[in-house]
């Protein structure tokens, strides 16, 4: 289960077909973003259950590469809008790996 998941997640960075690849093209594809958010939502840990640190690699990196590519993406949608979904993602985050 752990590897598919970590595939999934590995999916979502693939070139040309990611959802953070066209994000970092400039390009958010709202289909993509739905996929991802979907997939966030089915992962979940025990309170106490080890995380492998591939998935924990393939989840932290995300709320600053997102910031990163707010400009870019603000160039073809609203950045209001786009603050709006990202912030959705990080909530999706915080509900996986918790807060310290």
């Amino acid at each position: 289960m752990i590897q598919e998941l970590i595939e999934q997640l590995e999916s979502t960075w693939e070139v040309d077909t990611g959802f953070f690849y066209k994000l970092r093209q400039g390009i958010f594809d709202r289909n993509l973003n739905n996929e991802f958010l979907n997939l966030l939502k089915t992962i979940s840990f025990e309170d106490d259950e080890m995380i492998s640190s591939r998935v924990v690699s393939l989840l932290w990196y995300i709320p600053l590469f997102m910031e990163w590519q707010k400009e870019r993406v603000g160039k073809t949608m609203g950045i209001e809008e786009y603050n709006m979904l990202k912030q959705n993602i990080e909530n999706e985050l915080e509900r996986i790996l918790g807060v310290p």
